[in-house]
C-alpha cells in the first residue's frame, strides 16, 4: 500500500488523536500549514505521525520527505480541515491591521445588528474604538456570540449622531439610511464590509478579555500579545475561505510580523501552547485527603442532552490549569497531566455514577494558604465581567457561582482572582498571567450594560414524582383530569412550547393550564397571563406591540412577558392566548410561527430564538427573542364563529382536544401532597433537530417509525401527508416519555404516548370529501385497529368490526369511527367538531 492509500484510511479522530497526545511537537508548514484550534501544522510531518501512532512504528522520513504535498493537503482537506498556500511575496508589513471583539452584552449585540445597514455593505460603531486607523486600514470584527466574522476596510473617519434623552438613543444619517442605537454617543465610524463569514462548529475565538481591540501589523503591534495574536490569526485563518487571496495573504503577512515578535521556537507550530483555564465546582473528585485527583462528568443526561458544564470535561487537554472551588471557596490550582477520555468514574461513591463519562487525571501545583472567599469573588465582580465576558464562565451577574460543574476561565481572570495573594506563584503559572491593569468604565450605558441573566436552579425530581402531585393539587381544587392527560399536556410542552387545546366551550381548557401553572408555582397573574384574542386581530401588533405616531413603541402584554421570562430565566412563564381562533391565526400569529422555528441552543446551553423585537428604545436596547421558559397555549373553539386551523399551524404544536366529558361527580379527594422546587428546566426543550437524538435513541424508535411510515403512504393519495417537521417532534416526544421513564404512570404507557401524538399531530390534518380521503380513514381504521376493512364497506359494517379493547390505540381508533360516521352522513369529515 503506497502514500497515497495509507492517507485514505485516515479519520478526522486519527489526526485529532495525534495532536492532542502529550508531548506532541509538530512544527509549522513552510508553503503549507494546516490549521486547528489556532495552531499550525507541516501537512506532512502531522500525517506521518498519523501514520506512525496507527501502525505504533516509527516511519522513516525519506518515505514522505519526498512525496508532494498534494495529497496530503487532499487528505487533510477530505477530513474537513483548513490548509492554508502561504504567499511567495507578502503583503504591506507596516499597514495598520485592527481586529475588534464585539462583547456578548445582550445591548451591545442588540446595536450590532442595527449598524449594520440594509444591503450588509456598511457597518457602523463607536468611532472612539477606531481612532488611531486612517482611512483604509483593514478592520475584522468578530463577533463571537452571533457567529459571524466581519471584515473591512475604514470609510469614513466621523459621523456626528444626536442623542434623545427621553428614548436614551442616540441616532444618526449616512448614505440614506436612519441608524438608531440604545445608549449615549457622539460620533460613528463607517466601515465598507468586503466580507461577512460565518463560523464553522467547534470554531472557539480566543477572547481579548476586558481588552476590545488589537493590533495584528503595524504600529500598534504589542510584543506581549504577540504570542496570542499569532494563534488569534491562525482563528481568522480558518473562517475565511482559502481561495479568498486577499484576506488570505493579508493575515499571513500579519502572521509574519508576530512572529518576527517572538523569539526562535516560540509559539510557531505546535511548540509552547498557551494552556486554557478552567474552574471546577465540586466536593468529592478533587480530594487530596483521599487521594482522589480526577474530573470526570457523564457523556449524558437520561434525556440525552449533554449540559455545556459536563461537556467541557471533555475537552480538557494535557497541561491546562484547572481553578478548584470547594466548601464556597478557591483553594487550589491543578494540572491536567492527562487529555481528557472516556471511562468509569474513579473511585466511586455508593451514590455515584456508574457509567462512561468525560474523565480527566490531574496534579496539584498549588494549593493557597488563604482561599478566595466567595465574598472576595463578589468584591471583584465588576473586574471578572470583561474579564470572562466572552466565555462561559462561573459567575452569575450577582457574582455568586453558577450551578454546574466545570467551566470556562480565563488567564486574566486567573490574575485577578490572585491579584493580592502574596505568594509565589509555579513557572507553568507565571509565565502566562497577564499584569492586571485597571479597567477603564466606558460612558456609554450600552457598553457597560451587564450580561444577560442566566438560570441559577435546577429542578431536582424526576417529573415521574412530581407529576402526580401536580394532578392530585388540580384535583383538590375541583379540576378532575386523569394523569395521562396532565402527563401528555407536560410532554407536549416540552417537546415544542406551542400547544393548542380544542373542544367545546366549558370543557375546562383555559384551568388545565391556569391549574397546571399554579401546581407548580406559577400560577400568579405575573407569571400566567391571559390574553384574549379579538375577531379584528390581522397583524402582530396587537399581540407584541406597534409604534405609535410619535414614534414611541407602545408594548402590548405579550411582549412584557418575553421581557420578564429574559430577566428570570429560572421561572416558567405562561400565555393563554384565549379564544386563539377568533381571528385568523395565520395573520396575527405568522410571525410567532416564523420564530419559534429559528429556535436554537446558544453557547449558554440555552433555547433561544432569532430576536422578534430589536429596537434602541425597547427594553434597554436589547433584542427581545422567545426564551426557552415561556410556554404559549392556546385554547380554541370549533364552531360557527371560529377559523379553521392550516397545517402550517397544526403541524407546529401538539393540538389536544379536549371533548371527552363525564357529567358524573368527581370523587373527594384529601389533601394533595404541596409541591415545589419546579424550574424552567424542567420545561425547557431538550431537542431541536434529529441530529440532537442519539444513535441509541433513533434506534429504540424504529417501530414507532416504521408505523409513521405506514401512515404517511395511506395518506399521500390523499394529498395530507406530513413532513420531517412532524416526524420529528413524534419522535422527540416518544423519546422524553421513554428517557424519563414516564411509561410508569397510571395509563401512560408507550402505546398511550404514540396514540396521543396520533391524536396531536397526525389525524388534526385529515378533511375533505374525495374518495381518497375516505379510503384513507377506512385504512387508518384498518392499520390501527389491526383489523382487515373492505374500502367498499359500509359505516355499520365497520363500526361492528372494529374493537376499542382490541387496539393499541382506543383514542385514535374512536376518532377515525367518528370521523368515518361524520364522511358517511354528511359526505364531509373532519377532526375537528
Amino acid at each position: 500500500m503506497n502514500i497515497e492509500q495509507l492517507l485514505q484510511t485516515l479519520s478526522r479522530e486519527n489526526v485529532l488523536r495525534t495532536i492532542d497526545a502529550e508531548g506532541t511537537t509538530i512544527p509549522a508548514g513552510a508553503r503549507f500549514t494546516c490549521l486547528y484550534q489556532g495552531r499550525r501544522f507541516d501537512p506532512k510531518a502531522l500525517l506521518a505521525k498519523v501514520l506512525c501512532a496507527m501502525k505504533e512504528e516509527t516511519m522513516p522520513e525519506q518515505s514522505w520527505r519526498n512525496v508532494p504535498y498534494a495529497p496530503f493537503v487532499r487528505a487533510l482537506q477530505n477530513l474537513e480541515f483548513t490548509v492554508v498556500t502561504l504567499p511567495v511575496d507578502m503583503g504591506d508589513e507596516s499597514q495598520a491591521v485592527m481586529v475588534y471583539e464585539v462583547k456578548s452584552s445582550p445591548t451591545v449585540q442588540g446595536n450590532f445588528r442595527r449598524l449594520l445597514s440594509g444591503n450588509q455593505n456598511q457597518f457602523y460603531w463607536n468611532q472612539k474604538k477606531f481612532a488611531k486607523l486612517t482611512n483604509g486600514a483593514p478592520v475584522f470584527i468578530v463577533n463571537s456570540s452571533l457567529g459571524e466574522v466581519l471584515f473591512g476596510y475604514l470609510n469614513s473617519s466621523r459621523i456626528k449622531a444626536e442623542y434623545n434623552a427621553a428614548r436614551s438613543t442616540s441616532h444618526f444619517k449616512h448614505q440614506g439610511e436612519t441608524y438608531e442605537v440604545s445608549g449615549q454617543w457622539e460620533e460613528f465610524v463607517c466601515i465598507d464590509v468586503r466580507r461577512i463569514q460565518n463560523v464553522r462548529p467547534g470554531w472557539r475565538w480566543k477572547t481579548l478579555g476586558s481588552g476590545e481591540h488589537t493590533y495584528l501589523s503595524g504600529k500598534g503591534v504589542s510584543n506581549v500579545s504577540a504570542r496570542n495574536n499569532l494563534e488569534r490569526v491562525n482563528l481568522l485563518l480558518d473562517v475565511f475561505p482559502s481561495d479568498d487571496s486577499e484576506i488570505v495573504q493579508l493575515l499571513n503577512t500579519c502572521y509574519g510580523v508576530l512572529k518576527k515578535r517572538l523569539p526562535d521556537k516560540d509559539g510557531v507550530g505546535g511548540a509552547l501552547v498557551e494552556p486554557k483555564v478552567w474552574y471546577v465546582v465540586q466536593k468529592e473528585s478533587i480530594n487530596p485527603e483521599h487521594e482522589q485527583q480526577f474530573l470526570w462528568a457523564p457523556k449524558e443526561k437520561a434525556s440525552g442532552r449533554t449540559p455545556n458544564h459536563w461537556k467541557a470535561v471533555g475537552e480538557v487537554r494535557s497541561g491546562d490549569i484547572i481553578v478548584r472551588h470547594s466548601e464556597g471557596a478557591v483553594r487550589a490550582l491543578y494540572s491536567a497531566s492527562s487529555s481528557a477520555h472516556i471511562g468509569p468514574q474513579p473511585h466511586p461513591s455508593d451514590t455515584s455514577q456508574q457509567e462512561n463519562g468525560y474523565c480527566v487525571d490531574v496534579k496539584l501545583v498549588l494549593m493557597l494558604d488563604q482561599p478566595v472567599t466567595v465574598e472576595q469573588i463578589r468584591s471583584l465582580h465588576p473586574l471578572f465581567q470583561p474579564a470572562l465576558a466572552n466565555v462561559r464562565g462561573p459567575y452569575n451577574q450577582e457574582g455568586a457561582a453558577n450551578p454546574g460543574y466545570l467551566f470556562e476561565y480565563t488567564w486574566e481572570a486567573l490574575a485577578i482572582l490572585l491579584s493580592d495573594r502574596k505568594i509565589r506563584l509555579p513557572k507553568v503559572i507565571r509565565r502566562w498571567l497577564p499584569e492586571i491593569k485597571a479597567v477603564p468604565m466606558e460612558s456609554s450605558t450600552a457598553e457597560t450594560a451587564a450580561s444577560r441573566s442566566l438560570p441559577q436552579r435546577s429542578t431536582q425530581q424526576f417529573a415521574r414524582e412530581w407529576l402526580p402531585k401536580v394532578q392530585a393539587s388540580m384535583a383538590e381544587q375541583g379540576f378532575h383530569y386523569s394523569l395521562a392527560e396532565v402527563t401528555n399536556f407536560y410532554l407536549s410542552l416540552r417537546t415544542k412550547q406551542l400547544v393548542l387545546l380544542a373542544g367545546i366551550s366549558g370543557t375546562g381548557k383555559t384551568q388545565l393550564v391556569r391549574q397546571f401553572a399554579k401546581a407548580i408555582g406559577y400560577g400568579d397573574a405575573d407569571h400566567c397571563e391571559l390574553i384574549a384574542v379579538r375577531p379584528d386581530w390581522a397583524d402582530s401588533s396587537d399581540l407584541i406591540g406597534y409604534e405609535n405616531i410619535q414614534g414611541q413603541f407602545v408594548s402590548q402584554p405579550f411582549l412584557n412577558v418575553l421581557k420578564r421570562a429574559m430577566a428570570h430565566p429560572d421561572d416558567v412563564y405562561f400565555v393563554i392566548l384565549d379564544e386563539m381562533n377568533l381571528a385568523r391565526v395565520e395573520h396575527y400569529f405568522a410571525e410567532f410561527l416564523s420564530f419559534i422555528e429559528t429556535r436554537y441552543r446558544d453557547d449558554d446551553d440555552m433555547v433561544v430564538t432569532a430576536p422578534w423585537i430589536n429596537r434602541a428604545d425597547v427594553n434597554g436596547g436589547q433584542p427581545v427573542l422567545i426564551p426557552q421558559n415561556v410556554m404559549v397555549v392556546g385554547t380554541v373553539n370549533m364552531d360557527e364563529t371560529t377559523h379553521p386551523f392550516s397545517r402550517k399551524v397544526l403541524d407546529r404544536a401538539n393540538a389536544i382536544e379536549m371533548n371527552d366529558i363525564d357529567l358524573s361527580w368527581a370523587a373527594a379527594t384529601g389533601p394533595a401532597q404541596s409541591l415545589s422546587g419546579i424550574y424552567a428546566d424542567a420545561l425547557a426543550a431538550p431537542f431541536l433537530n434529529a441530529k440532537d437524538l442519539s444513535d441509541e435513541q433513533k434506534a429504540a424508535l424504529r417501530e414507532p417509525l416504521k408505523l409513521l411510515v405506514s401512515i404517511n403512504e395511506i395518506l399521500e393519495p390523499a394529498g395530507l401527508q406530513f413532513g420531517y417537521r412532524v416526524r420529528d417532534e413524534v419522535a422527540f416526544y416518544l423519546t422524553l416519555h421513554r428517557g424519563e421513564q414516564l411509561d410508569t404512570l397510571q395509563g401512560f404507557s408507550s402505546d398511550a404516548a404514540m396514540d396521543f401524538q396520533l391524536m396531536q399531530k397526525v389525524l388534526p390534518r385529515i378533511q375533505g370529501s374525495s374518495m381518497a380521503v375516505l379510503k384513507a380513514l377506512i385504512k387508518l381504521l384498518s392499520l390501527l385497529s389491526k383489523t382487515p376493512l373492505s374500502e367498499e364497506a359500509e359505516f355499520s359494517e365497520i363500526a361492528k368490526a372494529v374493537s376499542l379493547e382490541k387496539t393499541n390505540f382506543p383514542r385514535s381508533v374512536k376518532k377515525l369511527l367518528f370521523m368515518l360516521k361524520r364522511y358517511s352522513d354528511d359526505g364531509f369529515t373532519s377532526f375537528w367538531l
